[in-house]
């Protein structure tokens, strides 16, 4: 039978991540010869080949990679351009998937056939896999609290110079009991949950590379990710973002299928690059407000105001006593994003800014109130 999911596993120096995240499809109750696994490496130097290579694998395990990094979107499109199966499921080299994780996917896709899965919010917890040296003092204290709980934390963990493992691929085969003793739950506030799994507005959202499927026919059609974008991130919701404008539905999955394996922070890189966004203004232009809202409001530091602000704005359109107002607030967005992009042309920013602070002087609707609020936030912008 033919591949029915491919997965797509980007990784760049997380060899040790790695091999638990391919254990962790090594135990997939799912049918071995209808899912493949291809990692594509970004030109690892901590001998990730090797240890792909060496992995004795009962499913079809591909290894692609680039000599020298290029970064994040031209590695996934490496690893699309070998994927067979009718969906693509990519998936983070510090994810480690459940037993029913692409069963799950499965059920849902037979649901919801054309639209984007995503494991996000719900799959946002972690699990200390290892104990880093290079955590941070807040993060060791955090990984201590944690570990303690369960008998788990060894003080000589905070002299180590090395990175320790805390659980091993045979417990992720056998599924030890060890794994629920490291897992703990996301720091992500269930308000910001709510918001993520919302799909009133900005439904692009909910594609989060961490783990999202989606039919490769769809992703061939737009291109798959945009090589412009190289720094981290933004790169997955521009990918959202197009696949929104053809009109596709997102659903997100209303369980857990995976934990993130806990790491420093350090490795992380700026959830909104700010050469990243103007990449995104240089290709759809400034007439989409749920774009032009990201220079004002990144969803990173306030997901709730983000889409809360576009709410306002659909509502504003719906009433003839507010619609002046909403015009008004779309406008100002508009500015703003300008502005973000452009850095120039200041006074003529300032000067539309203060007509359009005229014109809402003594307005006394929601849409008025949240127009001063990004007037406010405008202004910061052209000073």
């Amino acid at each position: 039978m033919a591949i029915r999911y491919s997965i797509v596993i980007p990784t760049f120096n997380r060899n040790q991540q790695l091999l638990l995240t391919l254990a962790s499809f090594e135990a997939q109750t799912y049918p071995k010869h209808l899912f493949e696994v291809i990692v594509a490496d970004d030109g690892s130097t901590d001998g990730t080949r090797e240890m792909v290579e060496s992995f004795q694998a009962t499913f079809p395990l591909i290894y692609v990679f680039h000599q020298e990094q290029r970064g994040r979107s031209a590695i996934r499109n490496l690893g699309l351009r070998r994927a067979k199966g009718r969906y693509v499921i990519f998936c983070d080299a510090d994810f480690l998937v459940l037993p029913e994780f692409i069963r799950t996917m499965s059920r849902y896709h037979r649901k919801y056939p054309k639209a984007v899965l995503s494991g996000i919010p719900h799959s946002w917890d972690d699990a200390y896999t290892h104990y880093y040296p290079d955590f941070s003092p807040e993060e060791k204290e955090h990984c201590r609290n944690t570990l303690t709980q369960t008998g788990l934390w060894n003080p000589d963990f905070e002299a180590a110079n090395n990175i320790i493992p805390l659980i091993s691929p045979e417990d992720i085969l056998h599924q030890s009991d060890i794994l629920s003793k490291v897992v703990f739950p996301s720091r992500v506030p269930p308000h910001i949950k709510e918001q993520f799994a919302a799909t009133d507005e900005a439904p692009w959202m909910l594609l989060v590379t961490r783990c999202v499927s989606i039919r490769r026919s769809q992703l061939t059609r737009i291109g798959g990710f945009n090589e412009r974008f190289v720094l981290y991130g933004l790169e997955d919701w521009d990918l959202g973002y197009r696949l929104h404008r053809l009109k596709t539905r997102f659903h997100c999955i209303q369980e857990v299928v995976g934990y993130h394996q806990e790491h420093p922070t350090s490795f992380r890189g700026n959830t909104i690059n700010i050469e990243n966004l103007k990449i995104m203004f240089e290709t759809y232009g400034f007439n989409d407000s749920s774009i032009n809202l990201l220079a004002l409001v990144p969803p990173s530091e306030d997901l709730e105001a983000y889409k809360n602000t576009l709410r306002v704005l659909r509502r504003g359109y719906r009433s003839k006593l507010t619609r002046s107002s909403a015009l008004l607030l779309q406008r100002t967005l508009r500015i703003a994003a300008k502005q973000f992009y452009q850095q120039n042309n200041t006074q003529a920013h300032q000067k539309s800014l203060r007509w359009i602070k005229k014109k809402a002087t003594g307005r006394k609707s929601h849409v008025a109130h949240v127009l001063r609020e990004m007037l406010l936030k405008s202004e910061k912008l052209v000073e």
